[in-house]
């Protein structure tokens, strides 16, 4: 029911009182005749609701292909095509809101290139809907939607349904509702080709020191390795017939087989680097990072994997190579960027009206009355916690005890909101995230399981391998003795170590004096940021640069290029230390 229809039931019923006490028998039974009107008007849309809402149905194709379960690209746009269909004789009056989660940008949305009257014009919306109303007249048979999106950054992207609001002709009433069409769509990181690269390998005819092997093996290669003796199943064209002749016994050549590159990429997902909105957080300038150094390793055949650390646990990721291996790297990077949030116990007021926001938009029919069937309602101290917990008893299907424990313990009630808001797609960003927990985050833990981490793939490792540790080191700067000795022991193995440290600032530290744009908040703000991202820099760059490892300071081209030219040192043999700073 919308405000014209309350304030005409209003006047009505005024009506009928003031005609009762007065004795106006006409003033009352026009106002009793409008009350029964309205009552009959109710009745009769809630039937068209009723029958019209049983036969919508919603189908939506993204890029020409309708999936449940499908692959997107950080970065790139796709078309969205939503069609509605209601097979009813009575076309309804609605408004069609496609829920587009946060992770997906709106960049517009456009009528359908066809003269049919029965379209209305479309609107200008902004994120996270995509709107437009059509009068549907009896000669139409579906109506459509087109509008496109692209990706912010790499993750999961979870599109509940079409949002539909029916109302009547008079805008008395109004009913809203959400037309399931769930999809699912893996959003892959994006990455920066690298151009063709061809794997040459360089060999020294001086041998190496001590500890350094050229990482030799038998196979199809163009050097000789070796020669032994012939034994039956051996290739005919590998006989050495001079040698078998002055020896008077057939030998068999065995050439060398060039070994690739191993790389190993440390990639670290503590609670910092997922902080910010999407395309704004530190995850996403290391996963475009990770992803170009795998295609550009990958593309000359050298093997892939990874080592994913965050807050709770470490994975390490099988070797990877080829197309399969790099889809499965990038695969692993998109459920890896998509983690549950840590648990909240903290309920603000905030949460709260954020959660009320999505209950709204995605499960409007949860705020009717009937679902509010807990005793003494009435007297509920909180009437949005009380009602926060009916829908979330219904959501997450609870028992009355379980809804009772809900509403009279925050913590609870913190829990589950959480669980909805991650669903829904936010950000981690308040309230999903506190900012007291923020706070007290202590980079110590961080810096000991990027160690550990190191520390077990060194022990692993069977050749020269290098090792890109992707994280937020600079927030770790002045505690870095677990990080310290895993660096040692790797470089003391003669391992390739770099490092990839983006700024929250999205720029390279800057040298010389940082000046603020003006005297706003926002360029004040910037500008300490920048001076604190500086001073952090400089005391990493003393700690770590002594140690013959290079680092980068940026989550752009330069960094990739750091690490490609790494890359390049451990193939040629290279035993020095670079060092490099990528600009």
């Amino acid at each position: 029911m919308t405000g014209r229809a309350r304030w005409l039931l209003m006047a009505s019923m005024l009506g009928v009182l003031a005609g009762t006490t007065r004795g106006q028998l006409t003033l009352s039974v026009f106002s009793a005749g409008v009350f029964v009107w309205i009552v009959c008007q109710w009745a009769a849309f809630q039937w068209r609701c009723w029958r019209q809402l049983s036969t919508l149905t919603a189908e939506r194709e993204v890029n020409g292909r309708r999936k449940a379960d499908d692959i997107l690209w950080a970065g790139r746009q796709a078309r969205v095509r939503l069609t509605l269909q209601c097979k009813a004789r009575m076309r309804p009056i609605m408004e069609v809101k496609d829920v587009v989660p946060e992770i997906m940008e709106l960049l517009g949305q456009q009528q359908p290139a066809q003269a049919n009257p029965s379209f209305g014009s479309a609107s200008e919306t902004t994120p996270p809907l995509a709107d437009n109303e059509y009068h549907l007249h009896r000669s139409t048979d579906n109506c459509q939607l087109h509008y496109s999106v692209r990706a912010r950054a790499a993750g999961v992207a979870r599109f509940p349904g079409v949002r539909v609001s029916l109302r009547d002709s008079l805008g008395l009433f109004r009913q809203h509702r959400l037309i399931t069409e769930a999809q699912r769509f893996r959003i892959l990181p994006a990455y920066f080709h690298s151009g063709e690269r061809s794997p040459t390998v360089t060999r020294f005819s001086s041998l190496p020191r001590h500890g350094i092997h050229r990482l030799q093996r038998s196979g199809l290669g163009s050097e000789l390795l070796e020669l032994r003796e012939y034994v039956p199943g051996d290739p005919p064209k590998s006989i050495a017939w001079k040698v078998s002749a002055r020896r008077d016994t057939l030998m068999t050549r065995r050439y060398e087989s060039e070994v690739p590159v191993r790389v190993n990429l440390l990639i670290d997902g503590s609670l910092t680097t997922r902080i910010g909105g999407y395309g704004q957080r530190l995850m996403d300038q290391i996963n475009f990072v990770a992803a170009s150094i795998a295609q550009a390793a990958l593309s000359v055949g050298d093997p892939v994997s990874g080592t994913l650390v965050d807050d709770t646990r470490t994975r390490q990721l099988a070797w990877v190579s080829g197309d399969r291996g790099f889809h499965q790297f990038l695969t692993a990077l998109t459920e890896f960027s998509d983690a549950p949030p840590p648990p909240s116990r903290w309920l603000t007021p905030h949460m709260m009206e954020s959660a009320e926001a999505v209950i709204r938009e995605r499960f409007p029919e949860l705020l009717d009355r009937r679902f509010q069937r807990l005793p003494f309602s009435f007297f509920a101290a909180n009437r949005r916690r009380f009602r926060l917990a009916v829908v979330v008893g219904e959501l997450r299907r609870l028992s009355p005890r379980e809804q009772y424990e809900c509403y009279f313990d925050h913590s609870v009630l913190a829990a589950h909101l959480r669980h909805l808001l991650h669903d829904a797609g936010l950000a981690w960003m308040p309230p999903l995230i506190s900012s007291f927990r923020v706070a007290g985050f202590s980079a110590t833990n961080n810096v000991k399981q990027l160690g550990q981490a190191l520390s077990r793939g060194v022990t692993m490792a069977k050749d020269n391998q290098v090792f890109v540790i992707l994280g937020d080191v600079l927030s770790c700067a002045p505690n870095l003795d677990h990080l310290v000795s895993s660096i040692k022991l790797a470089v003391a193995r003669h391992h390739r170590v770099a490092f990839v440290c983006p700024a929250t600032t999205f720029e390279r530290p800057d040298s010389g004096y940082i000046r603020p744009a003006s005297t706003e908040l926002s360029d004040l703000l910037k500008a300490s940021e920048q001076a604190r991202v500086r001073e952090l820099s400089v005391q990493l760059k003393r700690d770590l640069g002594r140690l013959g490892v290079s680092l980068s300071f940026s989550g752009q081209e330069s960094a990739i290029h750091m690490v490609l030219a790494e890359i390049e040192h451990a193939r040629d043999g290279s035993t020095r230390g670079s060092g490099a700073f990528a600009r």
